[in-house]
């Protein structure tokens, strides 16, 4: 059940305005079962608010209703059951890898896919957000940068402090930039953040030492190390002409990397469908300035053991 419901000390078109109103109004009819007359007592409105609220839900696409196969009935919940049994979760959010409207184009679907999972993850992250947590974030233009601009704060948190995982990766920012997604949303809540003012990518070995013993960046380190939510977004691997115009790698290490068949990119690290890291398959190989392998999953080295994996 969703908790936090507040009094409707709103007016109605304030209300039906609101996405959160109609998406609480949306899960307690449709998901839960719950009357309007019942809802409306919940919400503390009349049940004409909740009547006109259900159906805004569907105009703005909140809720699309769509005659579903019998066999597809319960899916996404047994195989959320049965991914949080395989992997050892505690918690496990699924979003439908398409919609059921087949008028639209592949592109278009693709975005309101990409919609869902980034909305789902604003929320999740602002229901398991709390004070005093450090919150280390990944970059990205499609995950991470969606992620913020689907957050709405439900709280002020002055204590939060939020830290890239990742320096810049190109000469001129980005609105997919670690450090930005990490400012954004130490803002959002009222928290603080470090900048991180290194490059992403060095040349050498001798140039990763120097970058991580800066003394502005000391510091900043030892926080990223005591992160107890980290967020990363994962993305296939967008590795073309761009990437070479961009300098962001060479023709031949486009070349290289693309003959390997890469599958995932977490944080500038490149995985095939076997989970091997591709980066060290260059030569030379691009050296990150932070090496975030070992903290994709809990039983990393961080000095603190993170609550949470977005």
């Amino acid at each position: 059940m969703l908790t936090n419901t507040p009094q409707c000390n709103q007016s109605e078109g304030s209300l039906l305005a609101d996405d959160r109103f109609l998406r609480k109004v949306a899960t307690f009819y449709h998901i839960e079962g719950k009357t309007q007359e019942s809802i409306a007592s919940l919400m503390y409105c009349s049940r004409q608010t909740i009547s006109k609220a259900l159906q805004k839900a569907e105009d703005r696409g909140i809720v699309r209703i769509s005659v579903i196969p019998e066999e597809r009935a319960g899916y996404l919940s047994n195989l959320a059951r049965d991914l949080r049994f395989h992997l050892e979760l505690e918690e496990l959010i699924l979003v439908p890898g398409r919609c059921f409207d087949d008028t639209k184009p592949d592109s278009d679907l693709n975005e309101d896919v990409l919609g869902e999972i980034t909305e789902a993850a604003a929320h999740y992250l602002d229901q398991v957000i709390t004070h005093h947590d450090i919150l280390a974030v990944t970059g990205g233009r499609s995950i991470m940068r969606n992620v913020v601009r689907h957050l709405k704060p439900s709280k002020s948190i002055s204590d939060l402090q939020v830290v890239p995982t990742i320096g810049f990766v190109e000469r001129h920012t980005s609105i997919g930039d670690a450090n930005l997604v990490a400012y954004d949303i130490a803002k959002l809540y009222g928290g603080g953040h470090a900048w991180l003012p290194i490059p992403a990518l060095v040349e050498t070995q001798e140039q990763q030492e120097q970058a991580r013993n800066l003394p502005l960046v000391r510091d900043v380190f030892k926080m990223i190390e005591q992160a107890n939510i980290i967020m990363m977004g994962l993305w296939t691997p967008d590795l073309d002409h761009d990437m070479v115009k961009r300098g962001v790698l060479s023709e031949q290490q486009v070349q290289t990397l693309q003959g390997y068949h890469p599958v995932a990119d977490i944080n500038h690290w490149v995985f095939d469908a076997e989970g091997r890291s591709l980066n060290n398959m260059l030569h030379p190989p691009p050296i990150i300035s932070r090496d975030w392998r070992s903290h994709v999953y809990p039983s990393g080295s961080c000095t603190s053991t993170p609550k949470s994996f977005l």
